[in-house]
């Protein structure tokens, strides 16, 4: 294969340049991995050229939406989904690596998360610290064994049926999936201004993808909203 039928390939199967981007990298890992192996001579898809990517602001939850999810995950199914709720929000935890989290993983004493590399969606370790509102929050649950998964059994499903309860619903009122990350990403640089202590934070290798697309630059009206 040629650039130009690598080019042909992903232009004729991906419609957006975020698609055609993300379809050209796994692509041209597999051409990597062949030349490695002595397979092809060559990797077409390095000649190939990323499209420009125009990037649009980020979704993020504003105060009075907060407000309805937090409410809602305290009294739906009797709070089983609160405290999975709280540490994407309050702490920017990715969704995947919340189901993998167990109470032990919680230092509610000295106000820190650990997330351990078979935790990680990246496969990196890090310790996020707890702000008041959110170690407030877990403070007052009820004692869970270390062992014990912080979601529920059946969390997708209730995730998605906690959301629908908040009034998010396909269609009309569509939940984007990375918008809780992206609203402790905005709030927590209006309050410290600080991108590197936001990227240990968020567990990227980089502050570039924050700088790009992680965060809404747009005034927000309490940028302590998170924390205090």
């Amino acid at each position: 294969m040629k650039p130009a039928d690598c080019e042909a390939c992903l232009r004729a199967a991906f419609d957006t340049p975020q698609q055609f981007r993300k379809a050209r990298a796994v692509l041209s890992g597999v051409f990597s991995t062949a030349r490695r192996r002595g397979w092809c001579g060559e990797n077409p898809v390095a000649s190939v050229a990323l499209p420009r990517v125009r990037e649009q602001p980020v979704g993020i939850l504003r105060g009075e939406e907060i407000d309805t999810l937090l409410n809602t995950a305290a009294t739906y199914d009797g709070g089983s989904c609160r405290a999975a709720v709280a540490l994407m929000l309050y702490a920017g935890i990715r969704p995947g690596e919340v189901a993998r989290l167990t109470w032990a993983s919680l230092d509610t004493r000295h106000g820190s998360i650990s997330i351990l590399p078979q935790h990680s969606k990246t496969g990196g370790a890090r310790r996020i610290e707890m702000c008041p509102a959110l170690l407030r929050l877990l403070r007052a649950l009820p004692d869970r064994p270390a062992d014990t998964p912080i979601c529920p059994a059946g969390w997708l499903r209730r995730w998605a049926d906690l959301r629908r309860a908040a009034g998010w619903h396909p269609g009309t009122r569509p939940w984007h999936q990375d918008i809780l990350r992206h609203t402790f990403a905005t709030y927590h640089l209006h309050r410290f201004r600080d991108y590197s202590r936001l990227q240990w934070a968020m567990g990227h290798r980089d502050s570039a993808l924050l700088r790009t697309r992680y965060v809404d630059e747009r005034d927000i009206s309490s940028p302590d909203l998170l924390w205090e």
